[in-house]
C-alpha cells in the first residue's frame, strides 16, 4: 500500500514537472518568435531610413539641372534612381513577406511601417516621372494597387515580378496596398477612379483589371 502511494506521488511529480517544462518551452518559443519578429521589422525600418535619405538626395540633385544642365546632371540622377529602385523593391518584398509570416506581434507598428513605406514609394514614383520628362529616361512605370481580399492580385503580383526580374531598371514597379488607410494612397485612388483590384497605372494610364503576361508585353512594348 505504501509502495503504491509512493508510486502515485512519483507519477504525479513527473506529470507536474512535464507540465512545467512544457509551459517553459512554450513561453520560450513565444519570446524567441517575438524577438525574431521584432528584429525583422527593425531591420526593415532601418533600411527605410536609408531610402528616405536617398530620396532626399535625389530631390537635391534635381536642383542641379538648372545650374549644371542635363548632360552633367541626368547621369547622376539615373545612378541615384537605380540605387533607390533596387532598395525600394527589396524592402517592399520583405515587408509583404513579413506580413504573411503568421501572426504579427506588433500590428500597429507594422501598419505604421507600411504607411511610411507607401509614402516613400509615392514620392519615388513622382520623382521618377519627373526624371522621365526632364532626362528622357527610358523606363516604364507601373503603380500596382492590390488588396488582401483580391482573388487575382497574387497572380498579378507574380506576373509583375517576372517582368521586373526580366527588365530590371527598365521597369519601375510601385506596389501599393489599396486597403491601407494612408492619405496619399487615397488621393491616387480618387484621381484614377479606382474601383477594383488589381488596378495598374502604366505610364500614367489606368487599367482597372487583371492584365495577363501577353497583355502586359503588348502595353510595355517588350
Amino acid at each position: 500500500m505504501v509502495a503504491m502511494t509512493r508510486k502515485k506521488q512519483f507519477n504525479a511529480r513527473i506529470i507536474i514537472s512535464a507540465v512545467i517544462i512544457s509551459a517553459l518551452l512554450f513561453l520560450s518559443g513565444i519570446y524567441v518568435g517575438y524577438s525574431i519578429n521584432r528584429e525583422t521589422l527593425s531591420l526593415i525600418e532601418t533600411r527605410l531610413m536609408k531610402i528616405t535619405s536617398d530620396i532626399q538626395n535625389f530631390q537635391l540633385e534635381f536642383l542641379f539641372l538648372d545650374v549644371l544642365g542635363e548632360n552633367a546632371t541626368c547621369p547622376l540622377l539615373a545612378d541615384t534612381l537605380s540605387e533607390i529602385n533596387k532598395e525600394s523593391y527589396d524592402i517592399g518584398t520583405r515587408l509583404e513577406s513579413y506580413g504573411g509570416e503568421g501572426e504579427i506581434q506588433d500590428y500597429d507598428e507594422y501598419l505604421n511601417t507600411k504607411r511610411e513605406y507607401s509614402r516613400l514609394l509615392i514620392g519615388y514614383w513622382l520623382l521618377a516621372n519627373k526624371l522621365k520628362s526632364s532626362c528622357e529616361l527610358e523606363a516604364n512605370t507601373i503603380v500596382y494597387f492590390f488588396s488582401r481580399e483580391c482573388g487575382k492580385c497574387d497572380d498579378q503580383g507574380f506576373i509583375l515580378t517576372y517582368f521586373k526580374k526580366d527588365l530590371g531598371e527598365k521597369l519601375l514597379v510601385f506596389a501599393l496596398d489599396g486597403d491601407l488607410d494612408e492619405p496619399s494612397i487615397q488621393v491616387l485612388k480618387k484621381h484614377y477612379n479606382l474601383e477594383s483590384y488589381p488596378t495598374l497605372i502604366i505610364n500614367g494610364e489606368g487599367y482597372g483589371r487583371f492584365l495577363s503576361k501577353g497583355e502586359l508585353e503588348e502595353i510595355l512594348g517588350v
